[in-house]
């Protein structure tokens, strides 16, 4: 009995585990347009072979103290790792910008056994002007498509939780049924109780008083 309960409670656990592997799959390189790869391929491979005079050509002029403060370190990490190819492409939506103003992301990732190292690349432009990259971050993180929607990671863990409760108390209600029907089948099914009538009795000299 312990042991079914246990399970019981596992339950909902594993089936948000099958749900979540279920749903994802190793994301295929895709082929980035004219006007984005070279500049973002070409920054990405400078910074993976640890060329900083090419990874700086292709990086926004506000953005250059960021590339020599931290360039030797994100450089030296990557030379250890596989080459790094382009995984998703996001543009940011155009409600979100200016008039005269794009913005791009590019996930990169590379796969060695069980592990991922993923850098993730964005790319801004004004009007026709050529992309320059201004941001970009390196992490072990699986690779995902940028998105620019709210963050809604942190609720995921409320949500889960309350179907998880909710599951749960589904099967103990469940359970106690099965039980009060097994233990205590009076409870949900009453014997019949016998019905009593009573008889009426006529005497005769009442009917017929001659």
């Amino acid at each position: 009995m312990a042991l079914h309960a246990d399970f019981l409670k596992r339950l909902p656990l594993l089936f948000l585990f099958l749900l979540a592997a279920c749903s994802w799959s190793e994301p295929d390189v895709i082929e980035l347009p004219r006007d984005i790869g070279p500049t973002s391929d070409a920054f990405v491979a400078a910074l993976q072979k640890g060329d900083r005079v090419v990874a700086e050509r292709h990086v926004a002029p506000t953005a250059r103290d960021e590339l020599s403060a931290h360039f030797s370190n994100k450089s030296n990490y990557l030379k250890a790792e596989p080459k790094l190819t382009p995984r998703f492409i996001t543009y940011k939506p155009e409600h979100m910008m200016g008039p005269e103003d794009s913005e791009v992301t590019i996930i990169y990732a590379a796969k060695d056994g069980g592990k991922w190292t993923t850098a993730e690349v964005r790319l801004f432009r004004l009007n026709d002007e050529p992309y320059e990259v201004d941001f970009w971050k390196i992490s072990n993180d699986t690779p995902v498509a940028k998105t620019y929607s709210p963050n809604l990671k942190p609720m995921f863990g409320v949500f889960a939780g309350l179907a998880g409760a909710i599951v749960v108390l589904g099967l103990l209600t469940i359970a106690l049924v099965l039980w009060i029907v097994r233990r205590k089948p009076h409870v949900v099914a009453p014997e019949p109780v016998a019905e009593r009538r009573v008889a009426a009795v006529t005497k005769r000299d009442e009917l017929n008083p001659d």
